[in-house]
């Protein structure tokens, strides 16, 4: 291979108006003529040509890919095995291999890793700015000039929360039959998830404080062996008596002697627990100047989470470890059996190298606002020249017919010019296609966010922070304006609680007096409808009288017509003389009852219905 790079590079030396004599060049390198000469007039390449042709990525997309996931990386977005499948089949048109993501990997070794990573939230990403970092350095920077505070003087507390028995996750040493057996792929953890929180507080001097644990349990606590102080509340974190009480028999009891009669400065987070009025103005009676962290930047401006917190809770992984080895875990971990191994952790991180370490990678002390600075200021990179560019992306697989066209334009293949035109536009290509899917997915976000309203973060006590990047410092002139703006706050308050209540009263007049008028009309409404029954009532009994007195009527005339008449006689009849005569004779009998008679002397009596 080298004999024919050799050739190659000899008969590219030649000049212009030289005639190669590729005969006596193959003679000379011990190389095939009919080769070489395939070679010279671009024919055919070289193995190593040939092998990158094959490739999904060439080498040029793949140092275009590094470059693209070294821009992810900055903005907090790495990329997964699945998402760097996803960039090579956009880029080569083609699907990748079950294990190309990880052979890729292995081959770039030099400049990319694999690690597992932690998740860091958006607000805390979004929160890095070096804009706002040296505004935040400058605030701090001249009110440790203008309070003339020392390293003795400066502290920082926070919180660190811990799950009595679940420990962090950690490399293990499997046998590999077990391990592919399955069932076996878990290490033994108590798994005790009860809540008990440390409140932690170093000096820039390389000194700790006491620490202070919140929870609810008899420990192992020997106040001649160690010095530490206790609280409970309902959730196991702080709370705002709990943080009062930290900061008056704690925090202000051991630093006070060390800060003499000068100022002491406590830098903290803006949890509520931590600035609650009434924290504040003790603060300011005893000579302690506050300082808030800006919003969401405790991950790299606060020294006990940049360097001392994570070490706890892997000190605290080691001794949880050690417990379940010992008792194989037959034993539960209580909160009593907590303290011990609290104490042999915070023992073995809370070291003056490590607290010095911490305020020095915060820029705090020494005083070195640069070191967090320089983190996020971007470079202005230029155009890559064609030693570090790559990449050809373009629809898809068209890259290897953009290379073929590129080394058509040129006689010479190895030309220098040739050879930088073809990376630059295989650069290009692949960096259009990368910038396109960032588009796409840049677009697709603001589709979704545009849907959603957001709400901005309230200031505390209403104290403007612009020009200071987010950061708080109590001094005593603002603690006045927090008064004064508590105080505004609490009368506009009151105010609008009487024009609330103000209206309030007239909604209820205006409701009783609806209501009212609304039961004179249901009153009025029931009269009219008792009303109209009662002369629907009267209208059917009379209704009822006259059909009972037809009723009767009729019945009356249906018994008249049914009373059987006298039998008829013979049609001799006498003659009306004869029956004038015969006419019946009524007279009155003693009870004064009218009897008739007929002709012979017979009573005549109506028939029984009719006596009546």
């Amino acid at each position: 291979m080298a004999s024919y790079e050799l050739a190659l590079e000899a008969l590219r030396s030649l000049k212009p108006d030289e005639k190669p004599n590729i005969s006596l060049v193959a003679r000379t390198y011990g190389v095939n003529q009919s080769n070489l000469s395939k070679r010279f007039r671009g024919v055919t390449g070289s193995k190593e040509a040939q092998y990158n042709n094959q490739r999904l990525l060439s080498k040029e997309q793949s140092r275009t890919l590094i470059k693209w996931i070294n821009q992810l990386t900055e903005r907090g977005l790495p990329p997964t095995n699945s998402m760097l499948e996803n960039f090579a089949r956009e880029i080569s048109g083609k699907e990748p291999g079950k294990n190309w993501a990880s052979r890729w990997l292995k081959a770039h070794s030099d400049k990319v890793i694999s690690r597992y990573s932690k998740g860091l939230d958006s607000d805390r990403k979004k929160a890095d700015s070096a804009y706002k970092y040296t505004l935040y350095f400058e605030l701090i920077g001249r009110k440790i000039e203008q309070y003339n505070l020392t390293p003795d003087q400066i502290y920082n507390m926070d919180e660190k929360g811990f799950m009595l028995g679940v420990s962090t996750k950690e490399r293990r040493i499997f046998t590999r039959r077990k391990y592919e057996q399955g069932g076996y792929k878990q290490h033994l953890q108590d798994g005790n998830r009860e809540w008990i929180t440390t409140i932690g507080c170093i000096c820039a001097n390389g000194t700790a404080i006491s620490p202070a644990l919140i929870y609810m349990a008899k420990s192992d606590f020997d106040a001649e062996q160690h010095r530490c102080f206790f609280a409970t509340s309902e959730s196991g974190w702080t709370n705002n008596e709990v943080g009062f009480a930290w900061l008056v028999n704690v925090f202000d009891k051991e630093t006070k002697s060390q800060a003499s009669r000068g100022w002491r400065l406590l830098i903290l987070d803006g949890h509520g627990s931590h600035v609650t009025m009434r924290f504040i103005e003790y603060c300011d009676k005893n000579r302690i100047l506050l300082a808030i962290f800006p919003a969401h930047s405790t991950h790299t401006l606060q020294p006990l989470d940049v360097a001392i917190f994570s070490p706890l809770s892997t000190a605290y992984t080691e001794q949880l470890r050690r417990f379940i080895n010992d008792c194989q875990g037959f034993t539960r971990l209580t909160k009593r059996d907590f303290f011990r191994l609290f104490w042999a952790s915070w023992e073995a991180t809370f070291t003056s190298e490590n607290i010095l370490s911490a305020f020095k990678h915060t820029g705090l002390c020494p005083f070195n606002p640069d070191l967090v600075i320089q983190k996020f200021t971007k470079k202005i990179e230029s155009r890559p020249s064609s030693s570090d560019s790559g990449a050809s992306i373009i629809p898809a697989e068209d890259w290897r017919r953009l290379r073929k066209l590129v080394q058509g334009v040129f006689e010479d293949l190895y030309d220098q010019k040739a050879i930088q035109l073809k990376d630059t536009v295989l650069h290009l290509s692949t960096e259009n296609i990368l910038l396109k899917n960032e588009i796409a997915g840049l677009q697709r976000a603001l589709i979704h966010s545009k849907k959603r309203s957001t709400k901005g973060r309230a200031l505390l006590f209403d104290i403007p922070t612009e020009n200071e990047g987010g950061a708080l410092f109590m001094s005593p002139s603002k603690v006045q304006q927090a008064r004064d703006n508590i105080l505004k706050k609490d009368e506009q308050a009151a105010q609008e609680q009487a024009r609330k209540d103000d209206k309030k009263l007239q909604q209820e007049l205006t409701k009783q007096a609806k209501e009212q008028e609304k039961a004179e009309r249901a009153q009025i409404r029931q009269e009219k409808q008792e009303q109209r029954l009662q002369e629907a009532t009267e209208k059917q009994r009379l209704k009822d009288e006259q059909e009972l007195a037809k009723l009767a009527h009729l019945q009356l005339q249906n018994d008249v017509l049914a009373t059987p008449s006298a039998p008829k006689r013979a049609k001799k009849q006498v003659s009306k003389q004869v029956k004038l005569k015969a006419q019946p004779e009524a007279h009155t009998e003693d009870n004064g009852v009218v009897v008739t008679t007929n002709r012979r002397g017979r009573a005549i009596r109506p028939p029984a219905r009719f006596r009546d």
